[in-house]
C-alpha cells in the first residue's frame, strides 16, 4: 500500500480526508486480516480506520458510523444489539457467523482475498466520488 493508514479510537477523530472504515469489535485475527489486506492494497490515498469495541463510548461509534464509507464488524461479538443494527446497514460487512440474521445480510467476509476485494471496491468508490 502506497497510501497511509490512520488509526483512530475513542474519543478521538480526525478532519483529514480519506476513505473511512469503521471496525467494530474485531478480534486479533480479524484485525490482522484487515491489516494484511491494507498492506497489499493498491491505493495512493489515506485510509482512516475507526476502531471501536464495547468498552468504548457508544455515541462515538454512532458518530463514526455516519462518517464511514464502510463498516466491518465481528458477527461473533457478544453485543447482539450492535450486531443486529450493523447487519441492517447497507454499507456493512462482517467476519464470523450472523446466526439468525444470516438470511437477510449477505455481506460475510470469508477470506483474505474477499476482504482485499471489498476494501479495493470501497477505496475505488471513494476515489470516484472525489472526481
Amino acid at each position: 500500500m502506497n497510501s497511509s493508514a490512520l488509526v483512530v479510537t475513542a474519543p478521538d477523530d480526525t478532519v483529514l480526508d480519506g476513505v473511512r472504515i469503521l471496525l467494530i469489535d474485531l478480534d486479533g485475527a480479524q484485525t490482522q486480516i484487515v491489516s494484511d489486506c491494507l498492506k497489499n492494497l493498491e491505493y495512493e490515498g489515506r485510509v482512516i480506520l475507526y476502531f471501536w469495541n464495547s468498552e468504548h463510548d457508544l455515541n462515538w461509534m454512532l458518530d463514526k458510523k455516519h462518517k464511514s464509507d464502510h463498516i466491518i464488524f465481528n458477527a461473533d461479538s457478544t453485543n447482539d444489539l450492535i450486531i443486529g443494527y450493523m447487519s441492517a446497514q447497507a454499507n456493512s460487512s462482517y467476519f464470523g457467523t450472523l446466526k439468525l440474521l444470516s438470511k437477510v445480510a449477505g455481506s460475510a467476509i470469508y477470506s483474505i482475498e474477499q476482504c482485499k476485494d471489498l476494501l479495493s471496491r470501497y477505496v475505488g468508490d471513494y476515489e470516484d466520488e472525489k472526481l
